[in-house]
């Protein structure tokens, strides 16, 4: 907290200490805040945090939004955390809330940004920490795509973190037992459709290690297979699509931005990373034409911009979108601060919303998200006798392997693969 106001009391070169009455930097952070655009929610959460830091600083004698002020109350409220007597979301709110205070009380002004996140690393000791950061510094001079890097990354960093708990207290002393012990480890944490993937992050950090000179045979206790279970694509119908997409209420902001990305979705079966990453600059009004370079693959893609989906993401940007936001994606939270919608949280709720609203249930497998829509688009594709290299191509898949996963959707071919029980039938009953 000191480091912090440190650097917010730079002011002509000297250093300034914090300091006004708490009443008016309260009232002033109240005015401040109120015309960045929040919901009226917001501002409730604020203000009754506040209310909470005055009682504070009642209770403790303070008559002023000092430094070590603001340091007592994140102390007294971690405390409070640590007994139990509040959750953890107030406790981010009170700890955002002070740090707005002391801002203001700097600046009289405050700029939004989101709170510093903690390290992924930090999450290693300090013999573990070095190994990751090494390792990831090799994986970034590989050619492997971005998700790739990411997701062996965290894989690595979840079997360090995890050593110790093992009785491993440095690099030297893992053992091709460990690494056994640690794909017991993964297969607990990982589903089991996913652990191929895993357990091939796993013999690449086994090899890095190797190379390193760690350590010799670490990835002979790798599992060379790993059984994959498939699970059947959930699709829809075109109808019920339609209706998924016409749900959004077409008279707020709201309604237009989750329309607009519904139907792209549908249309070009996009991966979510990929629609919430669209950036303006992406979309080529007049060549009709969307491009842009894929997360997973890392691979440009040029999708044609169809007269339906655009006309719905125009209206959004015409009608829809906050007014004067300076991010640059075309996809943007409908309350202060207008930034990028998360893939994970954000869509989920789109197509939640999305669901309940015409109750339409998934067919051919689980799913409710935007990844249904993806599937539903390539099993159309392959009903309408798209070669799997057309549909690879439209997809942004690397190759058309990861389209096959999508004949199990197409019901009328798979019917012609089924065999009789000729040569297997039951011995007839005497």
């Amino acid at each position: 907290m000191r480091a912090y106001a440190a650097r917010l009391c730079r002011v002509s070169g000297e250093e300034q200490q914090m300091s006004g009455s708490v009443s008016g930097v309260v009232g002033r952070a109240d005015d401040v805040v109120a015309g960045m655009g929040h919901a009226p929610s917001t501002l409730w959460q604020y203000r009754w945090a506040w209310s909470q830091f005055e009682s504070f600083c009642s209770r403790e004698g303070a008559d002023e939004v000092t430094d070590d002020v603001v340091a007592s109350f994140l102390r007294f409220v971690a405390e409070e955390h640590r007994q139990g007597r509040i959750k953890d979301w107030k406790r981010k709110l009170l700890r955002k809330s002070a740090l707005v205070l002391a801002e203001v009380a700097v600046t009289g002004s405050y700029r939004w940004r989101q709170s510093r996140r903690s390290h992924p690393n930090d999450v290693l000791n300090v013999a573990f920490r070095p190994v990751q950061e090494q390792f990831e510094a090799w994986l970034d001079h590989r050619r492997l795509a971005a998700a790739t890097r990411e997701l062996y990354a965290t894989v690595s960093r979840t079997v360090l973190a995890w050593l110790p708990e093992r009785g491993v207290s440095a690099i030297e002393g893992l053992s091709r037992g460990d690494v056994s012990a640690a794909v017991v480890f993964l297969g607990g944490r990982y589903q089991a459709g996913s652990m191929r993937t895993v357990v091939s992050a796993l013999r690449v950090l086994c090899r890095f290690l190797e190379d390193a000179g760690c350590r010799a045979g670490l990835s002979a206790a790798v599992p060379a297979m790993f059984a994959r279970r498939c699970r059947s694509v959930a699709v829809l119908a075109v109808d019920r699509i339609e209706q998924l997409v016409n749900s959004p209420d077409p008279t707020t902001g709201q309604g237009l931005r989750d329309r607009a990305l519904l139907l792209l979705a549908a249309r070009t079966g996009l991966r979510p990373v990929d629609i919430v990453g669209l950036r303006l600059g992406d979309i080529d009004w007049r060549q009709g034409q969307i491009t842009l370079t894929q997360h997973k693959t890392g691979t440009v893609l040029t999708l044609p911009l169809l007269a339906d989906v655009g006309d719905a993401i125009a209206g959004y940007l015409l009608r829809g979108r906050p007014a004067g936001a300076a991010d640059e994606h075309v996809f943007l939270r409908t309350h202060a601060p207008f930034t990028a919608l998360s893939p994970v949280d954000d869509l989920y709720h789109v197509a939640a919303r999305a669901f309940a609203r015409t109750r339409i249930p998934a067919q051919g497998g689980a799913g409710r998200g935007f990844r249904v829509l993806r599937a539903s688009l390539a099993t159309r594709m392959l009903e309408g006798d798209t070669p799997l290299p057309v549909i690879s191509g439209a997809l942004g898949h690397r190759g058309i392997d990861s389209a096959k996963h999508y004949l199990a959707a197409d019901e009328e071919r798979m019917r012609a693969c089924c065999l009789d029980f000729t040569g297997i039938e039951p011995a007839a009953m005497s």
